[in-house]
Order: structure tokens, then C-alpha cells, then sequence
């Protein structure tokens, strides 16, 4: 581990809330911890000791049932952080891994809520962030008890499309994946996924699926 840097700070969504001369004096609090492709950083039911914010990589939030079958919760990238999951001192409800080689800037969740109470707009900005996660919870719950499997699908090849070569294109996403995040099976999956396809809404290439034009809200 290495101390953190201002520049490592600066891409935080929470911590640029601080004016640069406060971040530089809050830096050296954080140490730069680095994970494989593939590592658990948190198992369910752990209580997190730190509070990090990621520098570089991925990691994705999940939870397996008693039968081993897992649904994905949420992906955080860089600038993000853990913040609403690592203070309070309950234990985690889900278990994180690393999506690729990861470097966070970690500090002591006690070190962390001291920050807060010596920044009030930081504070305030982390109040805002928890709000913020807690509705996109609940958007996500909405979406689980009132639309159906092709709904959810749709959803999310929609929201992960960006704009390449002039066209809407997914990430690269394989029908367990797919099945992961939105609570279905992968035949359930490809069943949609065909029927898009066979509609003109949507074409597969080597796992990413190109947006041909919006589909229908309701199948």
C-alpha cells in the first residue's frame, strides 16, 4: 500500500467536493490498495473497516441465493466508492469483486467520519449521494416487481448503449451475464433476445447487441 495522492482523489464523484487545498490535506489519509481480475473484496455479511473510493477498474456488487444462483446488483467504475455500504457498521448485504485488475484509495471508516464532521459540505454531499443510491435502489426494485422479463431485458441493453459509429452498441454481455442482472434465466434471456432480433430491434455481434431502433415498452 501507498499513500494517496490529490490527483488520485480528484476524480472522486463524493471528494471533489473539497476545495483543492482541503484535498491535498485529506490525501495522505488514504492509502492505494491494488486487486486482481477476479478478487472478493467482500464476502455478504463482512462489515466493512474502510471507505473507498475506486481509482482504476471495476467492480460489481452481487448476491448468491442458498442455490448458488447469483443476481448482479450494481457495477462501480472509477470515481465511484463505496459509500453508502461501508458506514454504520452493518454487515454488507452483497458480496463485491474485482471486474479487472483494480487500484482503490481506501481509508478507515473512522478516519472517514472524522473528514465528515471537520468538512460539513462534504457531509452534505455524502448525504446527497446516499439519497441518490437509495432511489436508484428503488428504481430497481419498481423495475423488478412491475415489469416483466422482456421489460427488464430491454431496459438494460438500453441503458448500457452508448453511441459507437454512429449506431446505439452494448457492452459485450453473454445471456447468463444478461440473466444475472435482471433476475432471469438464460433461456428466458434468449428467448427475448430472439425475438428482438426477429423484430428488427436489435442485432448481435460477438456478444455485444446493436440497437437497430427502440423497442416497444411492452412485447
Amino acid at each position: 500500500m501507498t499513500p494517496a495522492t490529490a490527483e488520485d482523489l480528484a476524480g472522486s464523484a463524493l471528494l471533489r467536493a473539497l476545495a483543492p487545498e482541503e484535498l491535498g490535506a485529506a490525501a495522505p489519509l488514504f492509502s492505494v490498495r491494488r486487486y486482481p481480475k477476479g478478487a472478493i473484496l467482500v464476502t455478504e455479511g463482512d462489515r466493512l473497516d474502510v471507505f473507498s473510493v475506486v481509482l482504476s477498474g471495476r467492480v460489481k456488487f452481487f448476491w448468491r441465493d442458498d442455490d448458488g444462483r447469483q443476481v448482479d446488483i450494481a457495477v462501480v467504475g472509477p470515481g465511484e466508492d463505496f459509500a453508502a455500504q461501508s458506514l454504520g457498521g452493518e454487515p454488507m448485504l452483497t458480496s463485491v469483486i474485482a471486474l479487472d485488475d483494480l487500484r482503490l484509495a481506501s481509508i478507515p471508516v473512522a478516519e472517514f467520519e472524522r473528514l465528515l464532521l471537520g468538512h460539513p459540505h462534504l457531509a452534505l454531499a455524502y448525504v446527497k449521494r446516499v439519497i441518490d443510491l437509495f432511489r436508484h435502489s428503488m428504481a430497481g426494485r419498481r423495475s423488478f416487481s412491475m415489469e416483466d422479463v422482456y421489460g427488464r431485458v430491454t431496459e438494460l441493453l438500453l441503458a448500457s448503449a452508448v453511441e459507437t459509429g454512429g449506431a446505439l452498441v452494448t457492452e459485450r454481455f453473454t445471456h447468463a451475464e444478461i440473466g444475472q442482472r435482471v433476475g432471469a434465466t438464460r433461456e428466458m434471456v434468449g428467448r427475448v433476445l430472439r425475438e428482438l432480433a426477429r423484430g428488427g430491434y436489435v442485432r448481435a455481434d460477438g456478444g455485444r447487441f446493436t440497437i437497430l431502433r427502440k423497442p416497444p415498452r411492452h412485447w
